[in-house]
């Protein structure tokens, strides 16, 4: 008996240390959330993707208030997507987020909790993993009506097959792919009355569409998912134009519901001439009405080719923020927007990269291709049916071969051209746009910079933390370079921890000392560097010389001899700064 009740008690004890175990609480997680600068304070938090390269912290958060993530692999992933603006809300630690400047979020979530749906992932089949009240709330709209305004070729038209294509069909397939939701696009007429058609609700929504005071009060606008130039197209005498302060004293002709037209307003000494259709404008230049015509670059030049207008020179407002366009929608179905910001966040590099060069390279031939198709479709119209499945299946399978052929060459050209580490153009790259460069400035009578950038304390992180480190922080540097130069120069790897940056259209030496500066500024700035054992801040500098043509050299040799010995005088001087070449200055010996 005495056995019995010393088991029941052996029992209950163990009973009791179970549920009181189970009625411990996990430790909470305290999480930081740095957002971009851009945010207002009265931003949602579950409107925007949270990135973040810890798994846990990824799981935890998806649990939170519906809160939607994207793990990222590395740390340098993270900060390229942070860069570019891909990602607007990102974790960071207690002491970055003590440090941020910009707007913090600060959460302490359950670590007991196990994520039940993992929101904000891309499936296999390229949707969005959404929660059920947003499945519902898809579904409950039906098909959405997304106007499709006349002469917008290459960003959106329709064929003579009565399909959409261009740069916004391909984006807003992919947009319905990743929500599951139905678009449809419908002709509106031009794009003046494209809009009034939104404002009156004839449509649903509108692609390449910009955000303005005006226009936010009929719509609400996603994130941008493009970002093109502002361009120009004139008679001979057109002056070089970079930014909007050029514009003084000329007669600008703008369609009137451009987005451009309320920035352009607030400079009385610009004319503008508003037009209601593009092809208003051309006429008012040939007339001697207007001295230009301003619209996006992509549409400036689908105009020019339609018009049979070549002979206009052309001319981009590199120096100008350009044309960041959204998808704007009627103000009643606002719900939708964080979905679409969500979708437009999925897009990747890879899928950007495949759009634009489709819609943006001026050797591919869309047209062609399907007009050719439809031409011998017609001829053999009464051939024998075997004979013509077999014909389709033979240019099916050739036109496979040659993408596959051509796919293969650009990639060849592609390793050959540029560093396999970096992915920067690398010396044989620049060493060739150098050349081109000498030949179009002495022709055009300007000037251009070449600037060569040695890294300051590169070595000594690279011996320290060991050479996988020491590549993950030489691309960092490559990534920064590059976002901060304009589209029309370029940044190259020559070498080792040693870069070439090449510079169009510099008016004087005094600029020159400047870009070189901002190039400085952005190298300097702290990295975070993922290992095996953890990740640390590297802090690094730069030694930049600079060199001028035609001030120090009209050969390739000479201008890099120049900027190479203007950075050894930096070395000399104690490191991490700008120095200009000097003419006929002597190599000093390292």
């Amino acid at each position: 008996m005495k056995q019995f009740w010393a088991i029941v008690l052996c029992l209950l004890v163990a009973l009791f240390l179970v549920s009181g175990l189970r009625a411990t609480p996990e430790e909470a997680v305290d999480v930081f959330l740095c957002a971009d600068e851009s945010l207002t304070e009265s931003a949602r938090l579950n409107a925007f993707v949270i990135g973040t390269t810890d798994e846990h912290i990824a799981s935890l958060l998806r649990t939170s208030e519906g809160l939607t993530t994207r793990l990222y692999g590395s740390t340098v992933a993270l900060q390229g997507a942070i860069e570019e603006h891909h990602v607007l809300v990102w974790t960071c630690s207690a002491a970055e987020a003590q440090e941020y400047p910009g707007r913090i979020y600060s959460l302490t979530l359950d670590s007991s909790l196990i994520p039940e749906v993992a929101v904000g992932y891309v499936s296999g089949n390229g949707t969005l993993t959404l929660r059920p009240e947003e499945l519902e709330l898809i579904s409950g709209l039906g098909a959405l009506r997304i106007g499709l305004p006349m002469d917008s070729e290459p960003v959106i038209f329709r064929e003579q097959d009565g399909q959409p294509y261009g740069l916004d069909a391909d984006i807003v397939s992919i947009l319905a792919k990743r929500l599951g939701a139905e678009f449809v696009w419908e002709d509106c007429g031009s794009w003046s009355a494209c809009v009034d058609a939104l404002q009156a609700g004839d449509i649903d929504g509108l692609t390449f569409f910009t955000p303005t005071p005006q226009r936010m009060e009929f719509s609400v606008f996603t994130i941008p998912y493009w970002d093109v130039p502002w361009a120009l197209a004139g008679g001979e005498q057109l002056p070089r134009v970079r930014q909007f302060a050029d514009l003084e004293g000329l007669r600008v002709a703008v369609v009137e519901s451009y987005s451009v037209v309320e920035e352009l307003q607030e400079n009385p000494r610009i004319e503008l001439i508003l037009v209601e259709r593009p092809e208003h404008a051309f006429r008012a230049i040939l007339e001697g009405d207007a001295d230009v015509y301003m619209d996006s670059l992509p549409l400036l030049l689908g105009r020019v080719r339609e018009q049979h207008l070549s002979h206009l020179r052309l001319s981009v407002l590199y120096d100008e923020r350009g044309d960041q366009v959204s998808v704007g929608l009627r103000r009643d179905l606002d719900a939708l927007i964080p979905l679409l910001d969500r979708a437009i966040l999925s897009i990747t590099a890879e899928d950007r990269r495949t759009i634009s060069q489709r819609w943006f390279d001026p050797r591919y031939e869309q047209g062609l291709a399907r007009e050719t198709v439809r031409k011998w479709a017609a001829m053999t119209v009464f051939a024998v049916l075997i004979l013509t499945a077999i014909v389709v299946l033979w240019l099916q399978h050739l036109r496979r071969e040659i993408a596959r052929r051509r796919l293969r060459e650009k990639e060849a050209r592609f390793r050959a051209l540029h560093d396999e580490l970096t992915e920067l153009p690398n010396r044989a790259n620049i060493q060739e746009q150098i050349e081109l460069a000498l030949l179009s400035h002495s022709t055009a009578g300007t000037k251009f910079a070449l600037m060569f950038v040695d890294l300051d304390g590169f070595k000594a992180v690279n011996d320290k933390e060991g050479h996988d480190a020491g590549d993950e922080l030489l691309f960092a540097v490559a990534q920064r370079l590059k976002r901060a130069t304009r589209k029309t120069d370029l940044v190259a790897r020559f070498g080792g921890d040693e870069f070439v940056i090449l510079v169009r259209d510099v008016e004087s030496p005094e600029q020159a000392q400047r870009i070189g500066e901002k190039f400085l500024t952005r190298v300097a700035q702290p990295y975070t560097i993922s290992t095996s054992e953890g990740s640390f801040t590297a802090k690094i500098g730069a030694s930049i010389g600079v060199a001028l043509f035609p001030d120090h050299g009209v050969t390739q040799d000479d201008l890099l001899r120049a900027a190479d010995d203007a950075m050894y005088e930096v070395k000399e001087a104690g490191k991490h700064g700008v120095f200009l070449a000097r003419p006929e200055q002597p190599r000093t010996a390292e």
